[in-house]
């Protein structure tokens, strides 16, 4: 029965994965070209940054333009711009347009993100669709990685690897075009009174935050770092593609964990292992070993990744069930103003301190979340049971906040006798 399921959009989930890992290269590449075209790095986190704008934006606006004009148009638009946009950057070499191409390059994933997974999750049942997400994630974490080696292709100086991406791009128009099934609808989620979110679970609220800021700072200037210090690119790809395997692999077992306790003390803990292991890189840089650097990358994703995840569930366990759908919409606004936040002021630190303030700056951040879980500890003693929480339920890192927040409800209404939410992951 689920292979029946599966094989109708076999291309589908392969156009997924395309985009996916066109969109971990091109970020890599970018810092990359900006540390050789001797861009300052307060520059390069401008740039990095205009991206979870452009995220942000069209996440509000592709919804409303699929409503109007269709899935297979608003598609085939936006995988248009994106060749455009990245293909663009290696013909104008300016900070100012690359800031401008990138955060067209942000509205324009949110619109091939929300069409495609939409898509998946209209096809979907609730017989086959844990089973259909969980081949889904695996695929997102094995994208990430992959997109990050490929930057081994080419020269990162030249043009083949914005070719590349372009090309990638536009591959991944083809499969979802011949998919024959009909264009499932996208459900604005209704707007969301922050003051109300934050007042509800300000940990959670906090938490999606931070998040934001330390995986914005991680993916958007982890490759400049890795250029800065001396890696050849082959070295950048295996120091980026750590992170990515440590959240793939820790992912799971954190959010297992926070199912069988407090959720508030997982995130107390991991934010403390968080802060400790973020200061891995820099004392394997002060060492000059790079396998200690490796090493600290694995451990940064494994332990950094999954707050958004942990944040979101926290926020969930204190909702009902018809405030789950908007309070998504809501966190996935918090992550996207910290994803912006986080390459501006890392940037502005690697600049004016250090380049090892990046790994600094987020392992400050950890910690904070940690101090700030114990004082909400403090504050109120009394946690939901165990017996109330929920089984996690695993979002792609790369789904679109419409399509997210779909799941988030849908799971929380066919959870029966739970006060406490299920486990997200979920990145921008």
């Amino acid at each position: 029965m689920f292979k029946q399921t599966l094989l109708p959009i076999w291309s589908l989930l392969f156009g997924v994965a395309i985009i996916t890992m066109a969109s971990a290269l091109q970020s890599s590449l970018i810092g990359i070209r900006a540390s050789i075209e001797a861009f300052n790095t307060t520059a390069t986190g401008l740039i990095m940054s205009s991206y979870y704008v452009g995220f942000i934006l069209g996440s509000i606006l592709v919804p409303i333009w699929v409503k109007n004009v269709g899935h297979i148009r608003v598609f085939a638009a936006v995988a248009s711009l994106a060749s455009v946009t990245i293909l663009m950057q290696s013909v104008v070499v300016n900070p100012w347009f690359w800031m401008s191409m990138r955060m067209g390059t942000g509205l324009c994933y949110a619109g091939l993100f929300i069409v495609t997974e939409s898509w998946l999750n209209g096809i979907a049942t609730n017989n086959t669709r844990g089973r259909l997400f969980s081949i889904y994630i695996i695929e997102i974490w094995a994208s990430q990685t992959l997109g990050q080696f490929l930057l081994n292709v080419s020269s990162p100086s030249g043009y083949g690897l914005f070719i590349l991406t372009s090309v990638l791009i536009s591959m991944a128009l083809v499969p979802l075009l011949l998919v024959r099934t009909p264009s499932p609808t996208i459900e604005v989620p209704e707007k969301l009174n922050l003051a109300g979110l934050i007042k509800a679970a300000p940990l959670g609220a906090s938490g999606a935050f931070v998040a934001g800021i330390t995986s914005g700072a991680i993916l958007g200037l982890g490759a400049l770092y890795g250029k800065s210090i001396g890696l050849d690119v082959a070295e950048i790809s295996i120091f980026m593609g750590a992170s990515y395997i440590g959240g793939m692999l820790l992912q799971w077992p954190i959010g297992k964990f926070s199912d069988n306790q407090d959720r508030r003390m997982t995130i107390l803990w991991v934010g403390v292992v968080a802060g400790i292991t973020a200061l891995v890189v820099p004392i394997g840089h002060g060492m000059e070993s790079l396998v200690v650097m490796m090493i600290g990358m694995f451990l940064v994703g494994a332990f950094t990744f999954p707050m958004y995840s942990l944040s979101s569930s926290h926020l969930n366990d204190h909702l009902r069930p018809e405030q789950i759908l908007s309070a998504s919409s809501g966190l996935i606004l918090l992550n996207g103003a910290g994803g912006v936040l986080g390459p501006l002021v890392a940037s502005a630190m690697m600049d004016f301190l250090h380049l090892d303030a990046l790994f600094v700056m987020i392992a400050c951040m950890n910690l904070a979340m940690a101090a700030f879980a114990w004082t909400r500890i403090r504050a109120k003693a009394t946690p939901i049971t165990v017996e109330e929480q929920g089984d996690h339920v695993h979002v792609g890192i790369a789904m679109s906040p419409v399509v997210a927040a779909e799941m988030l409800s849908e799971a929380d209404v066919n959870t029966p006798n739970t006060s406490q939410s299920n486990e997200v992951e979920m990145k921008l």
